[in-house]
């Protein structure tokens, strides 16, 4: 028999198998690595939620790839209506905790941070309190080891700017990821979310920002400056600053999301008061995003609102594509 084809092939097998097993066994070694490498910080995400359960397992994926700990969900909805904890999926029931507002007593966002942080303040080191449309980028990825720099090490606070992603000009609803539908460019705004330093005792939270006693409220930017943060315009006074983080605030989505969005927890008003509203809701929208005629006639039919104003500066502007200065 023959063999003068096959040692060369047995020997290849067995080289091949002999460098796969101490390329795995160094690749392990260098992840335990990393992992020592890695903060051990604690971080806690605290969060409310209403008519969010098309976005929730999206939202939840995001940030503990991005470090967080635990997120806790205040779930805002409505009784007998749709339910948050439905969404979360079992392998994250260790890391979600999911409260209903109405058995808590809580009526407004700020309750909703305020309980998240006294209750789990001598637990986690740092909370990143913000809203489910919100997502922040960190320019390396890790929020772990972006908070380690010793940058951080005198900020008992620190903001974030937004960035408003527009709506891409996408009318409907559709079940790709928000990262996939809305893409840069996105808008800088002045309007910030903070992450706070927690086994702090005495805390005052309004829906941006909040404040600590005198002697705790060193608030920074995201290069770890410190800054003049006005609360009661709830906005950064200094210059927009992105350099190393951000979050990109998913407001409108498609015109069908804004419509969604804005219509709930209204369905008790009527008459010009809801339309009074929904006025101003609309003309914020169009100052961020493209005004089209498709647009307009979706928002007519589905709110049954006249919209004439933007018809009339659609068709003063037809050749243009930005209708307002945006901020």
């Amino acid at each position: 028999m023959n063999l003068n084809g096959k040692y060369p092939y047995f020997i290849f097998k067995y080289i091949v198998i002999i460098f796969l097993i101490v390329f795995f066994k160094r690749l392990n070694n260098l992840k335990d690595a990393i992992n020592k490498n890695q903060p051990n910080l604690k971080i806690a995400l605290c969060t409310m939620g209403k008519k969010e359960n098309l976005y929730t397992k999206e939202f939840i994926e995001y940030y503990l790839k991005l470090g967080i700990n635990h997120i806790f969900i205040y779930d805002n909805n409505e009784p007998n209506t749709e339910k948050i904890i439905n969404t979360v999926e079992d392998i994250y029931r260790n890391k979600v905790s999911v409260y209903e507002t109405s058995k808590k007593n809580i009526t407004n966002q700020a309750g909703s941070f305020t309980d998240c942080y006294q209750n789990n303040k001598y637990i986690y080191d740092w909370f990143l309190m913000l809203d489910m449309d919100e997502y922040l980028y960190i320019v390396n990825n890790s929020l772990k080891n972006y908070l380690s720099n010793s940058k951080f090490n005198h900020c008992d606070i620190i903001n974030f700017h937004w960035v408003l992603a527009t709506d891409n000009n996408l009318l409907h609803y559709d079940n790709r990821s928000l990262f996939e539908r809305f893409k840069e460019p996105y808008i800088k705004s002045p309007f910030v979310k903070s992450i706070v330093r927690g086994n702090i005792t005495k805390l005052r939270y309004s829906v941006h920002s909040p404040s600590f006693s005198p002697e705790r409220n060193i608030t920074c930017n995201n290069e770890g400056k410190i800054i003049n943060y006005n609360i009661l315009e709830l906005e950064d006074v200094s210059p927009i600053s992105i350099k190393y983080a951000y979050i990109i605030h998913f407001r409108y989505k498609s015109t069908e999301e804004f419509i969604k969005k804005y219509k709930r927890g209204y369905n008790n008003w009527f008459g010009n008061r809801i339309k009074s509203f929904l006025y101003g809701e609309i003309k914020e929208y169009f100052q961020l995003n493209e005004i089209t005629l498709e647009k307009i006639n979706y928002l007519e039919k589905e709110l049954n609102i006249s919209l004439a104003e933007f018809r009339d500066i659609y068709n003063q502007n037809k050749n243009k594509t930005k209708f307002y200065e945006k901020k």
